[in-house]
């Protein structure tokens, strides 16, 4: 069951999303409200820098105690056309606390003004930029939520297909796996999310694959081929509209061999662990993940 504190947040996201946030708002609108300051501050002995990868610009979020073999590339949120830094600045934070690493936010290119596959093409260019650095693949992770987790996807499949060095493993939250939006459970899936909307993800989705067809497995990975990919931690909410994306992408991968890890959190809501500091599902995730990289990475 999920905890009371859950229970509760969930009706205040409902009423919130539903009747003060309203549908169909214009991407100016969602990046100037993600730009907002949050009311959770970072995590005690955490430091957050400016910094580049090759020249990918981001964040490097370096916790207290680390261990200098373990990096962690993280790919965030957004509809690949925004990004919420003070959110995402937080909730890598603790993951990078949990997998005792350094962590780099990529500040990959935003659709519309830099469609598909530019983000595609930053997160790579960050990943060979650790390598560069002087970490080798089996060092490093990479991490990302909803159009993260979809182009953590993506960037594993592309590096598999250039030959390239993959990482230890992967962790995708909530990822955005469908642009095409098929799964026959949307409309019930709908109407228990508090917050995602099937027009706005639409929207969103379209201005980052444009002329490219949407069933494009970089684009869309559930329709890709997932032949030989790392280890595999998935999670999603039971209430959240991108739900069956995460299970047919792990179902998929399972049957073509990759080591997959499955979870759909009972009660939960899009991208969860975000609210780590509000709800102790996404505590427990955090912890869980970090476990999950720990037991992939180097001692």
């Amino acid at each position: 069951m999920p905890s009371l504190r859950s229970r509760l947040f969930y009706r205040a996201m409902k009423l919130f999303f539903g009747y003060i946030l309203r549908p169909g708002l214009s991407i100016e609108t969602y990046r100037k409200a993600a730009n907002q300051p949050v009311f959770e501050p970072m995590p005690r002995g955490v430091r957050c820098e400016t910094g580049q990868l090759n020249g990918v610009t981001g964040e490097w979020i370096t916790p207290s105690t680390i261990l200098p073999n373990r990096a962690l590339l993280y790919l965030h949120g957004g509809g690949y056309v925004l990004r919420t830094p003070q959110v995402h600045r937080v909730l890598v934070a603790r993951l990078a606390q949990a997998t005792q690493c350094r962590a780099f936010i990529a500040d990959y290119r935003l659709a519309p003004e830099n469609p598909y596959p530019a983000a595609i093409e930053d997160a790579l260019v960050a990943y060979r930029g650790m390598l560069d650095s002087g970490y080798s693949a089996s060092q490093i992770v990479i991490a990302g939520d909803s159009a993260g987790g979809g182009l953590t996807a993506a960037v594993l499949l592309s590096l598999r297909d250039a030959g390239e060095p993959l990482p230890a493993a992967a962790c995708l939250m909530s990822a955005l796996l469908d642009c095409t939006f098929s799964s026959p459970n949307i409309p019930e899936l709908q109407k228990r999310d508090p917050y995602l909307r099937l027009s706005d993800l639409s929207m969103m989705a379209k201005h980052y694959y444009g002329a490219y067809d949407p069933r494009h497995p970089l684009i869309s990975p559930v329709f890709a081929d997932m032949r030989g990919l790392p280890p595999l931690l998935i999670y999603a909410g039971e209430n959240e509209v991108l739900r069956d994306d995460t299970t047919c992408f792990a179902e998929n991968a399972s049957r073509a061999g990759v080591k997959v890890t499955l979870k759909v959190w009972e009660g939960m809501i899009h991208a969860f662990p975000i609210f780590a500091g509000f709800i102790p599902e996404g505590k427990t995730a955090i912890k869980d993940i970090g476990a999950f990289f720990q037991n992939h990475l180097p001692a």
